[in-house]
Order: C-alpha cells, then structure tokens, then sequence
C-alpha cells in the first residue's frame, strides 16, 4: 500500500473530505486528490502538518511501523531522501471569488471586466482584470449565458408588442376608411369609394411601418417634418402702444405661419412615406419577425 493509500485511509478515518484537509493544509483540493493516487508527494512540512491533522505519524503513513530489527536503514534513507527533493510549488494566483490559491497555469483565467465609475453628475467606464479558477469562471459563464438569455427573451416580447400593435392600430384605421369606402360605393360614388379603400391601404402600411420603427421611414418623416419647423425672423417695433399692437399682430402672423409650414411639411411627409410603406411594410414585418433592428 503507497503513501497516497495511507493518506486516503487516514483521511476517512478522521472523517474529512479532500476539500475539508486541502483547506486546513491552504493548498487546493486537487493537490490532495494527486498524492492520493501517488501523482506526486507532499513535502517533508507538509507531511508533518498532515499528521497532526490526521493525528498519525509520518512512519503510520508510510507504513514502517514493524519492528526495528527487521527495519532496514536504507529504506529509511530512500524515503527521506525521497521526500526532501519533492519541492512546492509556486503560487500562480488566487482566485478572487473562492480564495483559493492557483498552482496550474491550466486552472488561471485572466478575465477582463468592464465597469462605470460615477464621480458626482459625471460617469466613465474603465476596465479591471480579474483572476478566478476553472470552477469560479465557467459559474460566471453560466452566469453571463443566463443574463443573455434574459435579454433575448426580453427584445423578443418587445418585438412582438410592436409586431401586435402594428396590427391591431392600423387594422382599426383601415377599416374606417373601408368602411366609409363600401358606404361611398352604395351611395354611388365609385371613386370616393375608391379612393377610401386605397387611402385605408395605404394608411395601414404606413402605420405599421412606423409602429415596427426597423427601416428609414420613421427617420425620414422626422427628417422632413422637421423641415417646417424654421427660425422666423425677429421684429424691430416701436415702444409704443401702436408698436405693441404690431408685435403682438406679427407674433400672432408668424406663428399661423410657422404652423402652416409645419403642417404642410408632416403632410409631404406623410403622403412620401406612405407612397414607401407599400414596399417597405413587408421587409418591416419580416425583421422584426427576425428580431432585427
């Protein structure tokens, strides 16, 4: 029976695990689990720490204990010597999230972390590196896969609110202008009626386009509506009641006016972009049935 047989056997007899003896030695359970299978040996202190944990001795675990007489002085020197040149080895790191330290360049992940730092009303990000064992970082992966999926669910649901109430509004607009279009159509005006089905159709493309806001047409009306919106010219009057009344005349004139260019610019906005949203309604709804921006 080899040493690591011993170490396991009194081990089990003081009722510890290998994590329990590796964490009261603060090396790690694998190092314990690689003299168990006689991987390799601890060190000459190591083993006098080892004994007073298992409450044995160093000739109990490596079996010597038979009489002196028949106790070779060589074999007492071979083991030592044995156990003398076993080294330690170097401490890589410590893993941040358990404490526990890293002997195997194989079990160290370097993880770069992305963080805001807020100092008052002012915020930066900045990056931090940390150091964790193969245990600690394919938690945090599980982690982070699980916040992703989170996410995920979380842009479907609004794609699909968008996607419901780019039918439901729109449907409700259409019908009207249909419902008003057959009304035309019994009273006998065919192109009223005409007129009211092609304008439903269009209005319900250009709603929904709007409502799924994934192509250029919510820009682009924006855009152009913000075309009317223009900085008028400033008004020299005279400080006097007649000039007041001329400021306020104006003012009133400049506002009916800038009103009017600005209804004037939604509408030339409004007939383009519903003149596009026959093409564009489809590719709309199949991104977003995508989960595409």
């Amino acid at each position: 029976m080899g040493v690591g047989s011993k170490i396991k056997e009194y081990r089990n007899k003081a009722g510890l695990t290998q994590r329990d003896l590796a964490d009261q030695l603060h090396v790690t359970y694998q190092a314990v689990s690689r003299w168990e299978n006689d991987d390799a040996e601890p060190s000459i202190d190591t083993l006098k720490e080892m004994c007073g944990i298992l409450n044995c001795s160093i000739e109990e675990l490596f079996d010597m204990e038979r009489k002196e007489e028949d106790k070779p002085v060589e074999e007492k020197i071979t083991v030592v010597e044995k156990i003398v040149v076993q080294e330690p080895k170097p401490i890589l790191g410590v893993c941040e999230q358990c404490n526990h330290p890293i002997y195997e360049a194989s079990n160290l992940n370097r993880i770069n972390e992305s963080f805001v730092v807020r100092t008052g009303r002012i915020s930066h990000s900045d990056t931090r590196q940390r150091v964790l064992c193969n245990g600690c970082n394919e938690i945090r992966l599980l982690e982070e896969k699980k916040k992703a999926e989170q996410r995920q669910r979380e842009i479907n649901a609004t794609f699909k609110k968008r996607r419901i109430h780019s039918f439901i509004w729109p449907s409700l607009i259409a019908l009207l202008f249909i419902a008003v279009g057959i009304s035309s159509f019994v009273n006998g005006e065919v192109s009223t009626g005409f007129g009211c089905l092609g304008f439903g159709v269009f209005a319900y493309c250009f709603l929904g386009t709007m409502i799924l806001n994934n192509t250029f047409i919510t820009d682009m009306w924006l855009e152009i509506t913000s075309w009317g919106f223009v900085k008028l010219p400033g008004i020299i009057f005279e400080f006097s009641f007649d000039g007041l009344v001329f400021l306020i005349a104006m003012k009133i004139l400049f506002f009916l006016l800038g009103l009017a260019l600005a209804l004037l610019a939604a509408a030339f906005a409004t007939a383009l972009a519903m003149a596009l949203s026959i093409f564009v309604y489809p590719f709309a709804l199949i991104k977003n049935i995508k989960c595409e921006e």
